[in-house]
C-alpha cells in the first residue's frame, strides 16, 4: 500500500509524470554538457549524444532502483542485503558504460578519446571490474548525477511523511475532543456506579454487569487517548464489551464465540480502539437486525509481532443491494479504514467480505 494520495506533493498522476519527464529531460542535457569534456568534443556530437543517453539511462536505472527498493532496504535495517544493492548499482553502471563505449568506438573508430577511454576503463572490466581506476570513474559518475535526484525524493517523502504525521495528531485531537463533548460528568458518572454496586452486590448477575461497564467506561476516558496501549490492555477491553453483550442476549437467540488465547506476546504495543469497531459492527447487524439463530465468531492471534483479528458473523439478507457497511454502520467502517491508513498505512491489510447471509473481517497488524 504506498502512501495516501492526500498527502502527495503532485497533484494528480499525470503532473507527477510531467514533473519526472522534465526533470530527465534537463537531465539529459546536464549529461551531455558534463560527457563533452570526458570526450572533448561538441555537446551535441553523435558520439557524446550517445554516450550521454546511455549514462541517462543507467542514472534513470539507479535512481528508481535506490528510491523503491534501497530505501525500503534502509528502513528494514537489512544490512547485508543494502551491501548486495550496492554491489549491483556499481556492476550494472560499469558494464552499461562499457556497453556505451564500445558500441560508440565500433561507430566512430577515428576518436581518438573514446578508443583511450575504452581501453583504460573498459578493458579487462570483467575479470577486475575493482580496480581503482575503475571505482572512481563509476563512483563518480553514480553520484554526480544520482545526487540531486535522491536529495529530491528525500525531501519530498520527509515532507509528505511530516503532513501525515500532522494530519495523525490532528484526527487523535479531534476524535479526543468529539468523545470528551459526548462524557457528562464522567466522575459523577463513575460514583454513580459505585452507588449502584452497592445497591446491587447481593445480586452476582446485576454486580458483574456494574464491573464490566465500569471497565469499559474507564478504558474509553482513560487508556484510550494514549498513544498506544497493549495487547493485553486492548484484549480486557474487549473481553469485557463482550461479556457484556454475552449478558445482554441470551444463549437461545445469539452464540457468541471468541478466542483470544492465541497470543504470543501480549505486551506487544497496538493502538487503542483499532478493533472495536468491527466487533460493534457485527453485533449491531448480525444481532440487533431480526435474525434467528445468530452467530459471532470472533479471534485475535498474534505470532512474531504480527497480529490477525478475525470476525464473521452471519445476518438477514438485505434489502435491494444494500451491504452491511452501508448506512451509519459505514460510517465508522469508513472512520476505521481512515484511521488505518494515517497509523499504520503500510503495515496492515484489511479484507472485507459481504454475501447475502454472512459478513467477514481480516485485518493483519504489522505491529
Amino acid at each position: 500500500m504506498e502512501r495516501n494520495n492526500e498527502f502527495s506533493l503532485y497533484s494528480s498522476l499525470s503532473m507527477r509524470h510531467f514533473l519526472h519527464i522534465l526533470y530527465w529531460t534537463g537531465m539529459l542535457y546536464f549529461i551531455m554538457f558534463i560527457t563533452s569534456y570526458s570526450l572533448h568534443g561538441n555537446i551535441f556530437n553523435t558520439d557524446n549524444t550517445l554516450f550521454a543517453c546511455a549514462v541517462l539511462f543507467n542514472t534513470i536505472l539507479i535512481h528508481y532502483f535506490i528510491c523503491n527498493v534501497v530505501f525500503r532496504h534502509v528502513r528494514q535495517r537489512q544490512w547485508l542485503v543494502l551491501v548486495a544493492d550496492i554491489l549491483l548499482i556499481y556492476l550494472a553502471s560499469l558494464y552499461i558504460k562499457t556497453g556505451a563505449l564500445y558500441m560508440i568506438r565500433q561507430l566512430y573508430p577515428a576518436n581518438e578519446v573514446v578508443a583511450r577511454l575504452y581501453t583504460q576503463f573498459s578493458t579487462g572490466s570483467l575479470q577486475k571490474p575493482f580496480t581503482g581506476d575503475r571505482l572512481v570513474w563509476v563512483s563518480s559518475f553514480i553520484v554526480w548525477f544520482n545526487a540531486l535526484g535522491v536529495i529530491i525524493k528525500i525531501v519530498k517523502d520527509f515532507h509528505e511523511s511530516s503532513l501525515e504525521k500532522l494530519a495523525i495528531a490532528q484526527e487523535r485531537n479531534n476524535m479526543e475532543i468529539n468523545f470528551l463533548r459526548a462524557q457528562i460528568q464522567p466522575h459523577f458518572l463513575f460514583n454513580s456506579l459505585n452507588s449502584i454496586y452497592g445497591l446491587v452486590i447481593d445480586n452476582e448477575e446485576a454486580s458483574r454487569v456494574v464491573i464490566q461497564l465500569s471497565n469499559l467506561l474507564r478504558f474509553s476516558l482513560y487508556d484510550s487517548a494514549k498513544e498506544h496501549i497493549t495487547l493485553r490492555e486492548e484484549i480486557d477491553f474487549l473481553s469485557s464489551y463482550l461479556l457484556l453483550e454475552k449478558m445482554r442476549y441470551k444463549e437461545s437467540r445469539v452464540k457468541i464465540e471468541y478466542n483470544f488465547e492465541q497470543i504470543d506476546n501480549k505486551e506487544k504495543i497496538i493502538k487503542p480502539l483499532i478493533l472495536i469497531n468491527f466487533i460493534e459492527n457485527a453485533f449491531k447487524h448480525g444481532i440487533n437486525a431480526s435474525i434467528n439463530n445468530a452467530w459471532i465468531k470472533l479471534s485475535v492471534t498474534e505470532k512474531e509481532g504480527l497480529l490477525t483479528f478475525h470476525a464473521a458473523n452471519n445476518k438477514p439478507p438485505a434489502p435491494g443491494n444494500k451491504k452491511q457497511g452501508d448506512g451509519a454502520g459505514g460510517l465508522g467502517l469508513k472512520n476505521v479504514r481512515r484511521r488505518l491508513e494515517l497509523e499504520y498505512h503500510t503495515r496492515y491489510s484489511l479484507d472485507i467480505k459481504d454475501t447475502d447471509d454472512t459478513y467477514e473481517v481480516a485485518l493483519v497488524l504489522k505491529l
